[in-house]
């Protein structure tokens, strides 16, 4: 099996602590540990667009973590450790262990509230760069950017993601809101469109209480791009607007319009060729190289609404954003997702995600166009409850995928597994579950 970072290890190790830890106080920690293991086969496994590059690959796989809180009335503390190990007995170079750790923080006071997020990544690009179809732990409206979709190569990214949120209350109805993001990826080998990056981003904004179900909110923001290697630098600022309409814990609806310009750094290269002057001697090369910056502007915003009733959760969201990509660039995301999770009995229960995504440069400018990518995903499965704390799931997965100016390719695959996870006393899962009610924090950007 591939390595992991020494990183992996010391998620491990955070964990094992907080389970000692939680011996001397267990009043106050709560440990919930979620075992998944199981098997797996798919048709297409690195995405092949021909018949004779296909790679089939099938084997068990085991995914643990453990989420441990520390609860208070104005607090909240959680750790939550993974590691996720894939076997395939005949394929061996595509084996992988792969590590995750998420810190997450709230503290309120009696005027403002402070969340802060920090989580780290170290995983094959098959898991990176290819999103997750039912979208598990991803909020109504979020962005989740950062992939470039190329798996054909074996690779291994790790992602460092840091995101505190501040908002204080000037009355009763009209609010502060302050946000910021940093997020470092890296990759084990250069590779095209696999580019490492480093990416900053700012959000300060006024958020006013219409009606005691609704909400408005106006926003600046501003992000700076910088790729590690390669690629273009960028620059984007720009404003948003957004409404949210809550209607106690069964109806979420909300409508973000915005607007952003990008500066792109630019470094164009330009070779020509002269003709001999006297038959016999070699041409002669010059290359020049100009620098600039490319200015581009572009739409932005979303709609979307989530329902959750007794027995049944239906998500419908449309995102189009702004967002850094492994291909070394700020690219336009355009992404729908859907998902309906419905318990038939109190024992069985079955769920539909499909995810949609079209990825294309912020300009056709020279030295920063990006090889567009469509990508489309799909999954159905069910759940049987065994007991209260055991699971038996299955459930298939297609997927789709095309960059401009290369055939397509599609994968399919199946998966089952028994999965252990007991209940919180802070969160009960009802007595249907399925892909939301999955314990700990999305591991998606």
């Amino acid at each position: 099996m591939s390595s992991s970072s020494p990183k992996l290890y010391v998620a491990l190790g955070v964990g094992a602590i907080l389970g000692l830890s939680s011996a001397a106080r267990a009043d106050n920690w709560e440990i919930l540990p979620r075992i998944e293991a199981g098997g797996t086969y798919n048709d297409n496994y690195r995405l092949a667009n021909t018949s004779a590059d296909k790679l089939q690959v099938y084997g068990p796989y085991v995914d643990a973590q453990l989420d441990a809180r520390l609860m208070s009335p104005i607090s909240k503390l959680e750790f939550v450790p993974e590691v996720r190990s894939d076997y395939y007995p005949t394929d061996h170079a595509d084996q992988s262990t792969d590590g995750y750790l998420t810190i997450d923080g709230d503290y309120k006071t009696q005027r403002s509230d402070f969340t802060g997020i920090a989580q780290y990544a170290n995983e094959t690009v098959i898991y990176s760069e290819l999103l997750s179809p039912t979208f598990p732990g991803v909020a109504l409206g979020q962005v989740v950017g950062g992939e470039s979709g190329i798996v054909s190569v074996r690779n291994r990214e790790q992602l460092e993601h840091v995101a505190p949120n501040f908002t204080y209350d000037f009355t009763q109805r009209t609010h502060l809101n302050l946000q910021g993001t940093f997020d470092r990826a890296t990759f084990n080998q250069a590779a095209i469109q696999q580019v490492g990056y480093d990416n900053y981003s700012g959000q300060a904004g006024l958020l006013f209480n219409v009606t005691e179900l609704s909400t408005l909110s106006v926003n600046a923001l501003g992000a700076r791009f910088s790729p590690q290697s390669g690629g273009n630098a960028a620059t984007t600022y720009g404003a948003n607007i957004e409404w949210d309409l809550v209607r106690s814990q069964i109806a979420h609806f909300y409508a973000r319009l915005g607007d952003n310009r990008t500066r792109s750094d630019v470094t164009t290269t330009t070779t020509t060729t002269t003709p001999p002057l006297r038959r016999g001697l070699p041409p002669t090369v010059t290359s020049a190289t100009t620098s600039g910056t490319v200015t581009t502007n572009g739409v932005t915003g979303g709609i979307g609404v989530d329902l959750r009733y007794q027995v049944t959760e239906f998500t419908l969201d449309y995102v189009r954003a702004l967002t850094p990509s492994d291909a070394g660039a700020v690219v336009v995301n355009n992404e729908l997702r859907f998902r309906v999770l419905h318990a038939f009995a109190p024992r069985f229960s079955g769920f539909v995600g499909v995810r949609g995504a079209r990825l294309r440069g912020t300009s056709n400018q020279v030295g920063i166009t990006v090889t567009g990518e469509d990508y489309l995903a799909a999954e159905g499965g069910v759940d049987y409850q065994l007991t209260q704390s055991f699971r038996l799931e299955a459930k298939y997965d297609f997927t789709r995928q095309s960059f401009q100016g290369t055939p397509s390719a599609s994968s399919n695959a199946v998966a089952v597994a028994f999965i252990y996870q007991p209940l919180s006393q802070y969160e009960p899962l009802p007595e249907f579950t399925g892909v939301p009610q999955l314990t700990g924090i999305a591991r998606e950007r």
